[in-house]
């Protein structure tokens, strides 16, 4: 049988399509072109007026000829789209040097811009005295932990235009992987988390799990570099702080949770985040009442629900909880900067290992998910409606970014027992695990059911003296 009829369906609909598209696009990504070409071909037979199989298409391929017929379709059916137009532009630049050099003529030499190697080295050095810069939150600039000498960093506002990039058909440069390749890394044999260190630096333990089983890695293939970071703006007494207070709130928490709570020392880091820009158009159709309460007049409506959405944030750790993540919710993304080394100093900084297409279904989902949520509230306000159901969806203008946030994370002891929390290194929002009370749980329910009970008997009492003032 076919791949692409190994892909179970009746008749065509939105979701078989996307399901044929992405199994297609998996195998592309993964090399597999014997198996990704019919998959795209027949999507795109499906569906031609969608740009994306016929991107698709043109990369798994070599033919020249097949590549500029693939991506004047993909313009064809999006005379927009970013991806195709600097896909035509770089394969008729690949197509001008074939033809010079077939016809015995020099192709100038490609100079690559200088190497940035040399600044990522220098970053956390003191230009003074040679000791090791610290980025200080206070002042935002990187200090001399020995002269005390202040380099002051020079935080540059990110272009959303220039830091965001198109999904589905990332082009990467060498200059998009100069950062990570200079740097040491270290994966975590337990949690799997892969820490980005600059030459010389060290440390014996991950900043997310906080093992200290960590190992060499090489691993390099395909690694995005950040766009831009969020600066931390809290240090280790501030953060401490917020922690000492957070440990004293709560309703059913033991009163001896602040003064006995041991603290394990925080593990700061910057941690690798996905965000992504885009528009959604939902089909929906339900039964609409067209009468009135008295007199319902039953009717049938569809429509197509459009949301734009921007900053979705997607956690680049899969070990990383969401309900874990959304304790220290939201961060500042409007704040965010042009990423620069110097930033980092004194802190360790993890590489993400979500790729991106996952991520980008996480995101998809994540939205998904909250226009059905809304779509009652959102279609033919004012009416009374039944069967409301939403269909085919249809994803267009998606970008992204890669950008580095900062956490510190730890643990506490009580009783015996171990507790995980999280705080955001922008806002100073503490989140976690906290022990239960159960006395205090016990005596709000015992509490409550008294007052029931007693609302109970005034109700009875009431009633039996209603029926004896009837007599």
């Amino acid at each position: 049988m076919d791949q692409a009829e190994q892909v179970s369906h009746t008749d065509f609909d939105e979701l078989y399509y996307e399901q044929l598209l992405n199994t297609g696009i998996a195998a592309a990504r993964g090399g597999d072109y014997d198996q990704a070409r019919p998959l795209l071909v027949k999507a795109s037979e499906l569906k031609p007026a969608d740009a994306l199989p016929w991107l698709w298409l043109s990369t798994v391929t070599e033919d020249p000829d097949e590549q500029r017929d693939f991506l004047e379709r993909a313009l064809a059916a999006d005379p927009a789209n970013a991806a195709a137009r600097r896909g035509l532009v770089m394969l008729s630049d690949k197509l001008d040097k074939t033809r010079l050099v077939e016809e015995g003529e020099s192709v100038p030499a490609q100079h690559p811009d200088e190497p940035e190697e040399a600044h990522v080295l220098q970053a956390f050095s003191c230009s003074q005295c040679g000791g090791l810069m610290e980025f200080d939150v206070e002042s935002q600039n990187a200090v001399c932990r020995s002269c005390g000498y202040v380099e002051v960093i020079e935080e540059e506002a990110a272009s959303v235009e220039a830091s965001e990039q198109v999904l589905d058909f990332v082009l990467p440069t060498t200059r998009a992987h100069r950062w990570a390749e200079a740097q040491h890394r270290l994966a975590c044999s337990q949690c799997g988390a892969i820490s980005l260190l600059p030459p010389g630096q060290t440390t014996n333990e991950c900043p997310y799990c906080g093992s200290r089983q960590l190992i060499a890695s090489d691993e390099t293939v395909e690694l995005v570099d950040p766009s831009l970071i969020g600066a931390a703006r809290f240090d280790e007494g501030q953060a401490l702080g917020g922690l000492r207070l957070w440990l004293g709130n709560g309703w059913f928490i033991p009163d001896d949770l602040k003064k006995l709570a041991r603290t394990s020392r925080l593990r700061p880091a910057y941690y690798p985040f996905w965000t992504f820009d885009g528009a959604l158009q939902m089909d929906w159709t339900c039964r609409v009442n067209e009468g009135s309460s008295r007199n319902p007049q039953w009717g049938t409506r569809q429509g197509v629900e459009t949301e734009m959405f921007d900053d979705v944030l997607v956690p680049g750790l899969r070990s990383m909880l969401a309900r874990e993540l959304s304790r220290v919710e939201p961060f500042r993304l409007k704040e965010l900067v042009e990423f620069k080394p110097e930033i980092l100093a004194g802190w360790k900084a993890l590489t993400y290992d979500l790729p991106l297409a996952d991520a980008s279904l996480k995101a998809r989902e994540k939205v998904a998910r909250r226009v059905r949520r809304e779509l009652y509230n959102r279609v033919l306000v004012g009416y009374q409606k039944q069967d409301l159901r939403s269909g085919a969806m249809s994803w267009s203008g998606m970008t992204f970014k890669l950008v580095l946030l900062p956490l510190w994370v730890g643990t506490y002891h009580y009783r015996g027992k171990r507790y995980r929390l999280l705080i955001n290194g922008q806002t100073g929002k503490v989140g976690g695990e906290k022990p239960t009370d159960t006395v205090k749980v016990v005596g709000l329910v015992l509490t409550a059911l008294a007052a029931l009970a007693v609302c109970s008997l005034s109700i009875w009492a009431l009633g039996l003296l209603l029926g004896l003032f009837s007599l």
